[in-house]
C-alpha cells in the first residue's frame, strides 16, 4: 500500500493518504475530506462542501418542480377559461359577466315584450316573435349568468393555486447555505 501526500483542504496540514482510501478525516482540524484523484492530481475537498452544494441542487430541483407546476395550472387555465368565454360571430372573444349577461338579457326581454305588446295591439300575427324573444332572453340570462359563475370561480381557484405555489418559491430553501 503506498501514500501519497495531500493537503486538507480545510486546514491545509500535510496528510499521508493510503492511495485506495476515498475518504479521510484530518487528524488535525477533524474535518472529513473527499479524496479527489484524476490522471495528474490528487487532492481533498472537504465534505460539507459537497452536502452543500448537494443541497444547493436539491433546492434548485424543487424551484424547477414548483416552476413547473405553476406552468402547467396556467395552461389548464388558458384552457378551461377558454371554454367559458363568450364567442361574438364575428370572432371576438370576451370574458363572461355577471351584470353584462342580466344587462343583455334584460334588454332583449323588454325589446321582446314590447314587442309583443305592440304587435298583439295591432293584431299582427307575429306577435310569437316577441314571446320567443323574451324566452331567448331569459335563457340567455341564466346560461351566460351561469357562465359567468362557472368562469369566476374556476379563475379564484386558479389564482388560489397559483398563490399557494408561488409561496413555495419565495418561502426560503430548507437547504439553504451560503450561495456561491
Amino acid at each position: 500500500m503506498e501514500l501519497e501526500r495531500l493537503t486538507c483542504g480545510c486546514c491545509g496540514v500535510t496528510l499521508d493518504v493510503p492511495d485506495e482510501v476515498q475518504f479521510v478525516t484530518c487528524r488535525h482540524c477533524g474535518s472529513s475530506l473527499n479524496v479527489q484523484r484524476t490522471e495528474s492530481v490528487a487532492f481533498t475537498q472537504v465534505m460539507q462542501t459537497l452536502k452543500e452544494q448537494s443541497d444547493r441542487i436539491l433546492d434548485n430541483t424543487e424551484v424547477l418542480r414548483i416552476q413547473n407546476q405553476i406552468a402547467l395550472l396556467d395552461q389548464e387555465w388558458e384552457q378551461r377559461s377558454h371554454s367559458l368565454m363568450i364567442h361574438g360571430k364575428h370572432g371576438h372573444v370576451s370574458v363572461p359577466g355577471k351584470i353584462s349577461s342580466i344587462v343583455g338579457a334584460f334588454m332583449i326581454t323588454i325589446f321582446g315584450t314590447f314587442w309583443t305588446i305592440l304587435a298583439t295591439n295591432v293584431g299582427a300575427p307575429i306577435a310569437g316573435i316577441g314571446v320567443f324573444m323574451t324566452g331567448a332572453g331569459i335563457v340567455m340570462c341564466v346560461v351566460n349568468f351561469a357562465k359567468a359563475h362557472q368562469y369566476q370561480q374556476l379563475r379564484e381557484d386558479h389564482e388560489q393555486k397559483r398563490a399557494e405555489l408561488k409561496r413555495g418559491l419565495s418561502r426560503p430553501a430548507k437547504n439553504a447555505g451560503p450561495r456561491n
